[in-house]
C-alpha cells in the first residue's frame, strides 16, 4: 500500500481535479467509486482502487477492484469510505461527490460525520469548497490553500459554547442555531490561524470561495 491518505472520486458532475493539487501528497490512494474512475483518469490519477456496481460509467479496471449488487443499501461512495478505512487509512479526502444530484450531494456531505465514527479525518472537496465535521472539541485552521471565507453550520438543533477566536468576527460562548445564519462567512484575516472550540453539538466546518493564490485579496 502506498500513501498516508486515500483520494476517493465520486461519479458527480466534474470539469476537473485541478483544486485537488494543493492536497495531494504525490504518493497518494487513489480509489474511484463506479464512475469516479474516469473522472480520475482524465484527471491524471492513476486508480488503485475501484469499488462500485458499474452504473454510472465506472468499469473496474484498477489492480484492486471490489464489484458491488446494483441492489444494495448503500452507495458507493460509502462502500469506498468503508474500503478505505479496512485499507487502514485515517485521513480521506472525498472528491467528485457535490454537485449533480442534491440526494447523493447531501448523502456524502452525511459521510463526513460517519468518517468521524470510523475513526477517519475526512475533507469533502470540490472546486470552491472545503467542508469537515466537527463535533465537541477545540480546532485549529490555517488557511491554507487560501479561501475568503470561513463558516461553521449546525447540524443539530443548536451547536452550544462556540467560541472563535483568529477570525475577522471573533464571538465567546455563543449558541448557534440550525435555523439561524450566525456562522456564516467569517473570514481568517492573512497570516492568522483560526482557534474554534465547540461546548455540544455537531456542525459542519465550510471554507468556501476558493483565492486564485497564496496571498488573500481584500
Amino acid at each position: 500500500m502506498r500513501g498516508k491518505q486515500a483520494v476517493i472520486v465520486g461519479a458527480a458532475p466534474c470539469d476537473g481535479l485541478e483544486y485537488l493539487r494543493p492536497y495531494l501528497t504525490g504518493e497518494d490512494f487513489i480509489l474511484c467509486a463506479d464512475g469516479g474512475e474516469s473522472t480520475a483518469r482524465r484527471a491524471g490519477l492513476v486508480p488503485d482502487a475501484y469499488v462500485g456496481d458499474n452504473d454510472s460509467g465506472g468499469t473496474g479496471k484498477a489492480p484492486s477492484a471490489l464489484l458491488l449488487p446494483r441492489e444494495k443499501d448503500f452507495t458507493d461512495s460509502e462502500a469506498a469510505l468503508y474500503r478505505s478505512a479496512e485499507l487502514g487509512f485515517r485521513r480521506v479526502l472525498l472528491c467528485a461527490c457535490t454537485g449533480g444530484r442534491m440526494d447523493h450531494h447531501l448523502a456524502n456531505l452525511c459521510l463526513l460525520e460517519r468518517a468521524r465514527e470510523l475513526g477517519v479525518e475526512a475533507l469533502l472537496l470540490d472546486e470552491d469548497n472545503e467542508v469537515r465535521f466537527v463535533g465537541p472539541g477545540s480546532y485549529e485552521v490555517e488557511n491554507e490553500p487560501p479561501y475568503r471565507y470561513l463558516s461553521l453550520l449546525p447540524l443539530d438543533e443548536r451547536l452550544t459554547g462556540v467560541s472563535m477566536e483568529g477570525l475577522r468576527y471573533c464571538v465567546q460562548e455563543r449558541t448557534f442555531l440550525r435555523t439561524r445564519t450566525l456562522g456564516v462567512s467569517n473570514e481568517i484575516p492573512e497570516g492568522c490561524t483560526a482557534r474554534i472550540t465547540i461546548g455540544t453539538g455537531r456542525g459542519l466546518l465550510i471554507r468556501s470561495d476558493r483565492l486564485p493564490s497564496q496571498t488573500q485579496t481584500k
